[in-house]
């Protein structure tokens, strides 16, 4: 199947470059709903959409809730955590940057991302000149996460090097290390979970190692 024999919906999802991951995985939740009640469609229209989207990790948690036993029920709940989560994460990351100061810079692309620059005090977001004056913070969205890895945009890697920074995402971004093996594009780069300063996720705030164990609790493809 192709992209052009998906629904309108779907094919929106899959042609969708503006909106990141999170919105992408809204888009492909709700246009899923209306296959629940025909699961042998629901299963034909899923299959392709990783293949489709081969960056985004909420994908392999999407198609296996598609293909259990009670689909229509475990696709609503993924969609009604991922806001939840969402709305959990940046809320936290917003105060842990506002409560350290400084100024913050960010890697790109990421709704996450610009959902925490926009409660941030205006002129501290990636303002030009600011290195060694205050603390800089790093800000970064994740398109997957493994045990070992992250894979997000480019230009992630270099952030996370040069000053401490923090990935703000959600349990959706989570994969077995089988599965992070096979996601990627372009546009992406797979850094080592290990050179980021925090993971904040699902409102919590974690290590880069909690981040690891949450992600090696998961089963494998």
């Amino acid at each position: 199947m192709s992209a052009p024999t998906l629904s309108p919906l779907l094919t929106a999802a899959v042609q969708d470059r503006t909106s990141g991951a999170t919105g992408v995985a809204r888009q492909v939740l709700d246009g899923l709903a209306e296959f629940v009640h025909d699961p042998p469609a629901l299963r034909a229209v899923v299959a392709p959409l990783p293949g489709l989207l081969p960056g985004y990790a909420s994908m392999w948690h999407i198609a296996r809730a598609a293909n259990s036993d009670d689909p229509g029920p475990a696709l609503r709940a993924i969609r009604d955590q991922l806001d939840r989560d969402v709305e959990l994460s940046v809320g936290l990351a917003t105060r842990l940057l506002q409560v350290r100061g400084g100024w913050v810079r960010t890697a790109p692309s990421s709704a996450l991302v610009k959902a925490v620059a926009a409660g941030l005090p205006a002129g501290t977001v990636d303002a030009p000149g600011t290195e060694g004056l205050q603390p800089v913070t790093g800000l970064a969205g994740a398109d997957a996460i493994s045990p070992t890895r992250v894979l997000n945009i480019k230009g992630t890697l270099a952030l996370a090097r040069s000053v401490p920074t923090v990935v703000v995402t959600t349990s959706l971004k989570l994969v077995p290390e089988d599965v992070f093996a096979g996601l990627g594009s372009p546009l992406f780069e797979r850094i080592p979970l290990d050179a980021f300063w925090a993971v904040v996720l699902d409102g919590e705030l974690l290590t880069p190692a909690e981040a690891a164990r949450r992600a090696a609790l998961l089963p494998s493809a």
